[in-house]
């Protein structure tokens, strides 16, 4: 991890600007869910359930790519800059995070599982459960990213004036 001031300012911008992308792309699939849950028509409704399939494993693989930058630089280099500090550890809220991603992402698997096999033969209900589903994973991740950003913000701002009281 580095103590160079543009690479932390640097890491707190890729945080908003993917949270900020990834928030329009909840916000598309949560208003493909709620018209999914609304369409009487069955085959309109199989077509926009191919759609959010693909719009869903889209976001999912966007979302591990951001996940793993956070898990492997942005979140190991705060909790060692803040473990040499004698205050209370930030570990608990990085669990948090953790345990809310999962959920998410739960419900998102729940949505993928419960379109696998859609047919005209499907009642409308089952397609406004499996987009249930998805609406409520659109809830949950982007709460996660909020609570995200009010925790890590914070902290790298910590980490920017620490740095410039030390090198100026």
């Amino acid at each position: 991890a580095s103590s160079n001031p543009e690479e932390v300012a640097f890491a707190t911008d890729r945080l908003r600007e993917e949270h900020e992308e990834l928030r329009e792309k909840l916000r598309m699939l949560e208003m493909s869910a709620k018209e999914l849950m609304l369409l009487e028509d069955s085959v309109k409704g199989i077509q926009l359930v191919e759609e959010l399939r693909k719009q869903t494993d889209q976001f999912v693989d966007e979302l591990e790519r951001h996940s793993e930058w956070e898990e492997q630089e942005l979140f190991p280099f705060l909790l060692t800059y803040f473990h040499r500090l004698s205050i209370p550890s930030i570990m608990p809220s990085f669990w948090v995070l953790e345990k809310d991603h999962q959920l998410g992402m739960s419900f998102i698997q729940s949505f993928q599982e419960a379109v696998i096999e859609v047919t005209p033969l499907v009642v409308k209900k089952r397609l406004a459960e499996a987009a249930a589903h998805l609406l409520q994973a659109c809830l949950i991740l982007n709460d996660h990213f909020t609570m995200e950003e009010q925790l890590i913000f914070p902290l790298t701002e910590k980490v920017l004036t620490d740095l410039e009281s030390f090198f100026f």
